[in-house]
């Protein structure tokens, strides 16, 4: 029986170190490679790339998913439980029903454990947050601009949309005025142009700080979307708005229409900047080059001034088995070091410091433009809740019906409020 005993105790104690030797070479063996998914934008590449050279800890393997149907594709693989340790999030809203569905992992704990500079989190803390937890990491900043070529404003001898800012008086009205001026009044050369995306169309809405519905399921909407709707309908009208179904049938891309010269003002978001100097490498800018070009504030109506976007953000998903690696990534690239790539590719990050200010001031063509980025500004998000995705699929289908002349001004309420209160009723 001594010896029996003796002899699993040898036994017991080989396993052990052989165990423990399997741990040591694990430790050793390599980075943790985790699985990212994102989609095609130049700006994020090169943030991936630096994270991997800078460390061989972890290894982050990039799956770019096309940017058309990326929404799509991404909801699918975490449906099919494809695997995936971490993934960025393009259309915000949508965080809501993949949080519900289970898709994602909390933050919290992640944050409290490697105490991580949380500058960005805090930054966009209510925009990250579902339940009072934190369930994503912010990269990218939040704001709407007008973008304008100057050398269209130079060759009509019209004030730039910067001159408006300061004088108090670029507003709605005003911003229409301007791109009539601009036009060419035969389609070559429009003076404004906003993206055919639903949530686009709600600009006029979120600057009164409206989310259509509440959180609660409540419709919380004052008309401002007829009347942003039937602005666009009267500037497309006189072709000085570039038509939104045109934009849809020829699938022109907004950064299209601007390298080419064609548009005069767009009204984009805080990544624009990295599509120009894009395009200004790729040497597709047309009769303009990279100083003749600036942005300032949206057109606004209101006081104070209010603008619209909500931070691009990365989720580490609930199923990952290298939840810390992944977190540690998403953090790092939200964090200081990716902050300062982020600024050199162009975009606006989230956490924006003297280093950040100092890149930006490398891409951003003149100093007035570089105060009027990185301001302090309220960026209402649109549509901020669970039934957010629903209402910009709306918005979709009831402009393109406006502007078709299928939905008269008068019966454009009821039929809004009736789409509304579907998506109140049928949204869990």
């Amino acid at each position: 029986m001594k010896k029996f005993c003796l002899f699993l105790m040898t036994v017991l104690l080989l396993c052990c170190a052989i165990t423990g030797c399997k741990k040591e070479k694990a430790a050793g063996a390599g980075p943790v490679n985790i699985i990212y998914y994102t989609w095609d934008d130049p700006s994020i590449k090169p943030i991936i790339e630096t994270f991997n050279a800078s460390q061989d800890e972890i290894f982050v393997d990039a799956q770019y998913l096309p940017q058309p149907d990326y929404e799509v594709k991404i909801t699918t693989l975490l449906t099919g439980r494809t695997p995936m340790d971490a993934y960025m999030q393009k259309r915000q809203v949508d965080m809501f029903p993949h949080y519900k569905n289970g898709f994602i992992e909390p933050l919290d704990n992640l944050l409290a454990k490697t105490g991580i500079n949380r500058t960005a989190v805090d930054a966009y803390k209510n925009s990250i947050s579902v339940d009072g937890k934190v369930i994503a990491f912010p990269w990218r900043g939040a704001a709407y601009y007008t973008y304008y070529n100057k050398k269209i404003f130079a060759a009509k001898n019209v004030p730039t949309p910067d001159t408006y800012v300061k004088a108090g008086t670029w507003t709605w009205d005003k911003f229409a005025e301007v791109a009539k001026q601009l036009s060419s009044g035969d389609g070559k050369v429009y003076g404004a142009s906003v993206y055919h995306w639903g949530s686009s169309q709600l600009i006029m809405e979120t600057q009164n700080q409206k989310s259509v519905i509440s959180a609660d399921g409540k419709l919380n909407y004052d008309g401002a979307i007829l009347r942003w709707l039937s602005m666009r309908k009267k500037m497309e009208e006189n072709k000085s708005c570039w038509p939104l179904i045109d934009m849809k049938v020829t699938s022109t891309h907004y950064s299209k229409q601007f390298y080419d010269g064609q548009a005069a003002m767009l009204l984009i978001g805080e990544w624009f900047p990295g599509q120009i100097q894009s395009g200004r490498d790729q040497g597709v800018l047309v009769g303009w080059g990279w100083n003749d070009w600036g942005l300032t504030r949206l057109p606004c109506d209101v006081s104070p001034y209010v603008t619209m976007g909500a931070p691009t953000f990365s989720h580490v998903t609930s199923y990952s088995k290298n939840k810390e690696a992944a977190f540690k990534f998403i953090a790092w690239m939200g964090g200081p070091e990716g902050s300062k790539i982020a600024a050199k590719a162009g975009v606006l990050p989230a956490m924006v410091d003297d280093g950040v200010k100092q890149v930006l001031a490398e891409v951003i063509p003149d100093p007035q433009s570089l105060d009027y980025f990185v301001e302090k500004k309220i960026a209402f998000p649109m549509a901020y809740n669970k039934y957010g995705s629903r209402i910009e699929n709306l918005i979709n289908t009831v402009q393109e019906e406006y502007l078709l002349g299928k939905i008269p001004d008068g019966q454009f309420d009821a039929y809004l409020r009736a789409g509304l209160e579907e998506i109140i009723k049928t949204t869990d």
